[in-house]
Order: C-alpha cells, then structure tokens, then sequence
C-alpha cells in the first residue's frame, strides 16, 4: 500500500493560528467523494493528570509500565479492568496495558506513583469536534491531532495533522510550539505546495514517511 509523503507546512507558537491552518485546510478537502474521512486526537499526559479527559467522551488509554510498577498496577486496576485488558508484561520485566479509560481506572491510577500515558479518540466521522473537545482540556500537554481525508485531485494516503505543545509526529526531534502537517502521495509534491500555499503556508524542509 506504501505511505504518504509528510509535509510541515507551519510552525508557530501561536495556537489559535496553527489551529486556523488546519481549519483552512478542512476547508479545501473533497466534499464528494464517498471515501471515508474521518478525524482522531491524542494526548500525552501522565496518570496524575487523567481527570481532564473524562469529559470528551470516549478514550482509550495506553501506557508502558516500568517492570518495578507492573505488579502494583495489575493488583490496584484488577477490579475495574476486562479480562482481555489486563497488563501484559515484556521480556525486560515492563508491561503495556491498553484499555479504555473510565472514571474507576482513573482513580485507581492516583494510588500509584504518575505513569507516563496516552490518551486517544477513536476515529469520528467528519465533521467532528473531538479537535475542539481536547483541545479544551489539554492545557501544556503535546496533542496530535489527525484528519485523515481526501483533496479533490488525490484520493491515496492523504490528510493532514497538527501538532501542538512540540508533539512528535514526523521529524525527530519535534519543532516546539506548534506545527501543521500535510499528507499527500510521494508522487505529488507540487499538491503539497499548493496546499500549503492556498492556506497561507509554505512547506518547510524536507518531507518525511507519513502514513
């Protein structure tokens, strides 16, 4: 299937102005195709700070867990978790744990020294306002925002992305403030360019592998 060529096309560390290249670049997506096109958020926070997201609906929580606090979360979350959910421990002694994210998990986590976590959505259907919802609450934490959607030339492996707090998604080390990403075919550059510029943006460096 191969990946999509990623693109910055904006850094900045005004938030309100990063997030309106995005919404100018919703704007210039396909409205008539029937492809999927649908959007999705990530947060990295820690499992002290938790509570915030309670209340933009669905998430799902994902963490790596050092092997010296494997044993105490699997006994601590073993009342609020499904069989299927439990820690799964790795060959070094950690674990991982993936499940969704409930009021009851949350709690259990304040027992616990804080864990680093992320907090993801599921994948709404546009439109959706689930950029909005965790925007709202993120404050300081690195939030990946994605839109995974069609431009009305190309079809393949395109969408576009914002990164803000310095959220690493396509260059190591991450740009600080926050950055706007495009995500066309390899073999369409100049779409890239024209996007950027129809937005008020330029493409800066070079692309990265994308999706």
């Amino acid at each position: 299937m191969g990946n999509s060529a990623a693109y910055r096309i904006h850094t900045g560390d005004d938030l309100d102005a990063a997030y309106a290249v995005a919404q100018r670049l919703l704007a210039q997506r396909s409205f008539d195709c029937r492809c999927p096109q649908d959007a999705s958020a990530r947060a990295e926070t820690d499992t002290h700070h938790l509570e915030r997201y309670l209340c933009i609906g669905p998430t799902f929580l994902s963490l790596s867990i050092p092997a010296h606090l494997l044993g105490p979360v699997s006994r601590v979350l073993e009342p609020w978790l499904p069989h299927d959910d439990r820690p799964r421990q790795h060959r070094d002694g950690g674990g991982y744990l993936i499940t969704d994210m409930t009021a009851e998990v949350v709690a259990a986590f304040r027992e616990l020294p804080p864990i680093a976590a992320g907090v993801s959505t599921p994948e709404y259907p546009m439109p959706s306002t689930s950029a909005d919802a965790i925007l709202a609450v993120a404050g300081t934490d690195p939030v990946s925002i994605s839109w995974q959607t069609c431009w009305p030339s190309e079809h393949n492996r395109c969408g576009f992305e914002l990164a803000v707090n310095g959220a690493e998604l396509w260059h190591a080390p991450a740009p600080a403030g926050h950055s706007v990403y495009v995500h066309v075919h390899p073999a369409r550059p100049g779409l890239a360019h024209d996007l950027a510029a129809a937005v008020g943006g330029q493409v800066i460096g070079e692309p990265a592998l994308g999706w």
